[in-house]
């Protein structure tokens, strides 16, 4: 039995503007519930990434997803293998979802902020089934990105393409460890195996993210995994506070104020550098070859900003 037997309408769609080559629908269930289905194949670039094996797909078995605490709406139902691959089945909360483009107060990214620390809190101190460290930070690097192979989505060659550039547009004392580490993150995982760890999002950006009156909602688990929860904050800085109203530092005591004793300043740091080798090919490619002059200008100051923020955390932690 499959939960989409019975439905009543079902229809494809373009989720995520088609660029991680991820296949949706959205349709009707037996029961009336409006759904959208989200096709996980061996060609998708994440679980190409990661052997060909879907962690997320994993961890929905062994049960992770029910113990997400209640500020945090996941919206799954099901997920269920399908031929050589995998369909989530998600309740269709597109009203809740924020806006391409939307900014946000201080307040609402603090309730982003204490949605995903409740995560944190709920596993804290466990190892859960998901990506493992060294594949998550594996991901977007150069050999990374190269051992996907044919997939349906440019975005390992635009990894690669923007690691080229990096060298550029930063500074060659921050590039040269920097690359090191995409080169072998060994040292970054070993050191942050050392703080306490508990389940990451993995992805935890505006994109995947909502507001409703009661709840975060919260999709695309496909990176879950096991790591300090100062990962899943530095990431959400690094791609999203360019679109909420408040400074970086202010956004950084936040999260302080909210861990309480679960902010850890070591895994803060290593957690940021981990962020700059997700996303640094990112900024590196808008900087030198986005065609809107405003968004250059921006990318370069964020880039700036954490240049600085990684240099202070390689004077307290060095790979050699």
């Amino acid at each position: 039995m499959s939960i989409l037997d019975g439905m009543r309408e079902r229809e494809p769609f373009a989720g995520e503007w088609g660029r991680t080559g991820a296949k949706f629908e959205r349709g009707i269930l037996a029961d009336g519930t409006p759904v959208v289905i989200k096709h996980i194949t061996p060609n998708d670039w994440l679980i190409a990434a990661n052997g060909g094996r879907s962690h997320f797909f994993d961890a929905w078995q062994q049960g992770v997803f029910d113990r997400i605490p209640t500020q945090i709406d996941h919206t799954m139902l099901a997920m269920e293998e399908l031929g050589d691959g995998w369909i989530c089945v998600m309740r269709d909360e597109s009203d809740s979802m924020l806006e391409e483009g939307c900014v946000l107060t201080r307040e609402q990214s603090r309730r982003l902020i204490s949605a995903v620390d409740a995560v944190h809190a709920e596993f804290w101190g466990e190892q859960v089934p998901g990506l493992s460290l060294h594949e998550h930070y594996a991901m977007m690097t150069p050999k990374g990105s190269a051992a996907v192979g044919n997939v349906d989505t440019p975005i390992p060659g635009l990894v690669r393409r923007g690691w080229e550039l990096f060298g550029d547009v930063a500074p060659s004392d921050v590039t040269n460890t920097l690359h090191g580490l995409l080169d072998d993150p060994t040292p970054l995982v070993e050191e942050m195996k050392k703080c306490p760890m508990t389940l990451i999002h993995g992805d935890y950006r505006l994109h995947n993210l909502g507001l409703n009156d009661e709840k975060v909602v919260a999709i695309d688990w496909e990176v879950v995994g096991s790591a300090p929860p100062a990962a899943d904050l530095a990431w959400y800085l690094i791609i999203s506070a360019s679109r909420i109203d408040a400074t970086r530092e202010q956004l950084i005591n936040d999260y302080r104020e909210i861990a309480g004793e679960r902010f850890d300043a070591q895994a803060w740091d290593l957690a940021c550098i981990g962020a700059l080798m997700w996303l640094g090919w990112n900024k590196a490619i808008d900087i030198v070859e986005n065609p809107d002059p405003a968004i250059r200008e921006q990318e370069r100051r964020d880039l700036d900003w954490w240049i600085q923020r990684v240099r202070q955390c390689f004077e307290s932690w060095s790979p050699a």
